[in-house]
């Protein structure tokens, strides 16, 4: 990842951000400590309250096992559907001694109502009168009444009302009425004693039957039935602090009694919005559960109130997600002569503690804010103007050469520092570039010139030895010689035509013309050179407008012609095709032949490289490696790049050049 310097300063100035940092650790520290405090005082409140509970044996629910009686708003149908209940229903009683059944005991009107659900996969129905031990699916009753202890039998065969029977299918010492009903995971059902029938305590006792004759019984212990006292409710509400809201529940959550309410979150009036939210991000970074109401109102499954059943004071923090406090909730058992008879649980919120940490915070908050964006703004200042001159000095760096190597001006700082001196060594460096560039291109003009007279003389003395009587054994030495002199006036010759194409090149005019009717043009001319090799031309048959030199463009096509022919084979294949893009041309060269080495692909394009034999070829002449970069140089001189790759069947090389598609001066456009 590339950071530029005023960035990287900019970093370096966010050390400064462990000053608020270290304000917001010490304000996280102190709302704990705060947290801490209260949690200590709502448990030992609890653990008041909850001793002054347990000296009111009576008004607690009866030692475990027990059951409550609920309370319903309206008297239900009986037929077997506990939905109309109401938030009894949800959930129901279980009891690990009692798999698969789910159960609840109600009253309105002085009635007592049962609900049973069970889950049956092996369904053997049968009527609760039929006499006999029959192998059919039952739920038996066994009842403490006020008319003394009877023992019932629920079954029948298929959904509707029923009647209770007797355990031995007999008629039942009371008229209890129900409805049974068929669920999808086994069958429900409803049971309703006579009105004014007392009813002390209940055991289940479900009969399962296997289809095969066997019959399988699991009971339930023997709960104690109770209804809950409205005493307690007022005992509470007078043992109870402020601002608390407590809730006395049985050993199996459900709600015994309900008092006091929770302060109202009323800090935002005194708090300002911003550190109203900052003290919320606080709370959202402990990573705190929310706080939301239990499943039913009538019943607590909390994990707090699961730990104060099994005898343990538990407490848990939560936010509330309506507002910035904390709910914090306690929960304390009571008990009874060294048993658990219910759980106390208090509420209440941290309204209190924001209120006290914002004012210690805010002055040590706002210094450190302000500290830190004072430092952070003088070093982005900084890291700007330095940024900026930076910036300046690589633009002008950049500028320095021109396509053609020409050194520009070079604009030197006066500053007196060290991005200063650099500016001052890069241009003493371009300086010496420029006279080395000047020597560079004049040394190919004053080489060619001062050889041609070494070379007259070497060439002449060769003419006079083949004059001479030589001896036979010394004429292959002249040979050679006379090949080396050769070869020696080849390399002059182009290091003459290098320099006269480059001052061409950067001499020729450009013109608005048709490229496709140029490349047919030429084509149809090289299909005699290059027989008896196969040429294909595609894509000139529409007209393609281009603004460059044509003249300089058929001289780059003639080069990549006579490369493509010295590695093309007699039978082999030489194609010219015309790509057109939305923003630049593409001519291609493709012949069949030899692939191109790896290493080469990127060097071809240099000067003095040449993959074929620096003998002479099978046309006599010397190849020097110069044409590819004659195609190199009238690329760059239509602001494009020339590059070579081998096919993508590996049957050969392509050669391209990549032109821009540019406008012409007067407004001409260069598209097609």
């Amino acid at each position: 990842m590339r950071l530029s310097l005023r960035r990287q300063l900019l970093l370096l100035a966010l050390i400064a951000l462990v000053l608020p940092w270290a304000a917001w650790q010490a304000l996280v520290q102190m709302e704990n400590l705060l947290r801490q405090g209260q949690q200590q005082a709502l448990e030992a409140s609890g653990e008041a309250v909850a001793r002054s509970l347990a000296l009111r044996p009576a008004l607690l629910p009866p030692a475990a096992p027990s059951l409550p009686v609920h309370a319903l708003a309206a008297s239900p149908r009986l037929d077997g559907d506990v939905s109309d209940w109401g938030d009894v229903a949800s959930p129901l009683e279980t009891e690990a001694a009692l798999p698969g059944v789910r159960f609840a005991v109600g009253h309105y009107n002085e009635r007592r109502l049962v609900f049973i659900a069970v889950d049956d996969v092996t369904p053997q129905r049968g009527e609760a009168h039929w006499p006999g031990d029959l192998a059919i699916d039952a739920v038996l009753l066994e009842l403490d009444t006020s008319l003394g202890q009877m023992r019932l039998k629920l079954a029948a065969r298929a959904d509707g009302s029923t009647r209770a029977a007797a355990a031995d299918g007999s008629a039942a010492p009371v008229l209890a009425e129900g409805g049974w009903r068929e669920t999808a995971d086994g069958y429900a059902v409803e049971l309703a004693l006579p009105q004014g029938l007392s009813l002390d305590a209940l055991r289940i006792i479900r009969r399962d039957a296997d289809g095969g004759g066997g019959v399988t019984e699991s009971a339930s212990p023997r709960f104690a039935l109770y209804r809950p006292s409205p005493r307690l409710q007022r005992e509470l509400g007078a043992l109870l602090p402020d601002d608390v809201r407590a809730v006395v529940v049985d050993g199996r959550g459900w709600a015994l009694a309900a008092d006091g309410a929770l302060r109202a979150d009323a800090a935002g009036d005194d708090v300002l919005s911003w550190r109203r939210l900052l003290y919320r991000a606080m709370l959202d970074a402990a990573e705190l559960e929310a706080f939301a109401a239990e499943a039913s109102p009538l019943r607590d499954d909390r994990a707090e109130r699961l730990a104060a059943a099994q005898g343990r004071v538990e407490s848990r923090w939560r936010r509330d997600p309506q507002g910035t406090r904390l709910i914090l909730s306690s929960a304390v058992p009571v008990r009874v002569d060294g048993e658990v008879r219910a759980v106390l649980r208090l509420d209440r919120s941290n309204a209190e503690a924001l209120l006290l940490a914002d004012r210690a915070a805010a002055h040590l908050l706002g210094l450190t804010l302000l500290a830190f964006l004072a430092s952070g703004g003088v070093a982005f200042l900084f890291a700007t103007r330095l940024s900026q001159r930076i910036r300046r000095l690589r633009d002008a760096a950049e500028q320095a050469l021109d396509r053609s190597g020409e050194v520009r001006r070079f604009e030197v700082s006066a500053a007196r520092d060290e991005i200063g001196d650099l500016s001052r060594s890069f241009s003493q460096l371009l300086d010496e570039i420029a006279a080395y560039t000047s020597y560079l291109r004049s040394l190919s003009s004053k080489l060619s010139h001062e050889l041609q007279t070494p070379l007259a003389i070497v060439r002449s003395s060769l003419d006079n030895l083949d004059l001479a009587a030589l001896p036979a054994d010394a004429r292959p030495y002249v040979a050679r010689a006379r090949d080396g002199v050769e070869r020696m006036g080849q390399l002059v010759r182009t290091m003459s035509e290098a320099t006269r194409i480059e001052h061409a090149i950067a001499a020729a005019e450009h013109e608005a013309f048709d490229l496709a009717r140029l490349l047919a043009d030429v084509g149809e001319g090289y299909r005699d050179v290059l027989a008896p090799r196969r040429l294909r031309l595609d894509g000139i048959e529409a007209p393609c407008l281009f603004h460059g030199a044509p003249e300089l463009l058929v001289q780059a096509l003639d080069k990549l012609i006579d490369n493509a022919r010295g590695f093309t084979p007699d039978d082999g294949e030489i194609g010219i095709a015309l790509k057109r893009g939305t923003r630049e041309l593409m001519i291609e060269v493709r012949n069949t032949g030899p692939k191109l080495p790896e290493a080469m692909r990127h060097r071809l394009f240099d000067s003095l490289v040449s993959l074929r034999d620096r003998s002479r070829g099978a046309d006599g002449a010397v190849h020097l490696g110069f044409g590819l970069h004659v195609v190199k140089l009238v690329a760059a001189a239509h602001g494009g790049i020339a590059e070579a790759d081998n096919l993508e069947d590996g049957s050969g090389v392509v050669l391209r050049l990549r032109l821009p598609l540019r406008r012409a001066p007067g407004g001409e456009g260069a598209r097609s």
